[in-house]
């Protein structure tokens, strides 16, 4: 079989062929002055395309859409202003890196979809960690919610059957 090895890596000729393949294509593309990617559109741009894939997903019940991924410390001031009695905020501090909190978010997505009238949000403390600290969050999952800008409750943990009380309390 023929290889070709830089130090003590040895990768097949065959596999190395489709990557210059590709290459070659996209340099003819550049050089002839066509663009690389000739696709064929039918009307709508991928950003129509995506919203409405995006609005069909927050209208399904229980699905992870109706989560919303906090991405700025601006962003989650907006909707803690928005918290009241009538539409309390339930927040889900989380970590990428935490396994319990990735075993417990299929049960905060589910508890979005039967309690609408609650918003749910998702906020990482490795990218928000001034929210964090601003909400005295201590350990990872913790649950909060807030009515009227003003903690209510809490859950430290992944414990399922507190976290569906505590929603159970406040959403409804």
């Amino acid at each position: 079989m023929t290889c070709i090895c830089i130090g003590p890596v040895c990768i097949p000729i065959y596999s190395v062929l489709p990557f210059l393949a590709m290459f070659f294509m996209k340099i003819w593309a550049w050089i002839s002055g066509k663009p690389a990617d000739d696709k064929k559109t039918d009307g709508a741009s991928s950003g129509q395309a995506s919203t409405a894939v995006s609005e069909n997903l927050r209208k399904r019940k229980g699905g992870p859409a109706n989560v919303i991924t906090m991405e700025s410390t601006a962003q989650w001031k907006e909707h803690l202003a928005l918290s009241s009695d009538a539409k309390p905020l339930i927040v889900d501090f989380t970590a990428t890196w935490c396994g319990p909190c990735k075993r417990i978010a299929p049960l905060f997505a589910e508890l979005s979809g039967k309690f609408p009238d609650a918003m749910f949000v998702k906020v990482d403390v490795d990218e928000l960690d001034d929210v964090m600290g601003a909400c005295g969050v201590r350990a990872m999952p913790t649950f909060q919610v807030y009515k009227n800008e003003k903690k209510v409750d809490e859950v430290v943990g992944a414990d399922s059957s507190k976290l569906e009380a505590m929603v159970a309390r406040h959403a409804l």
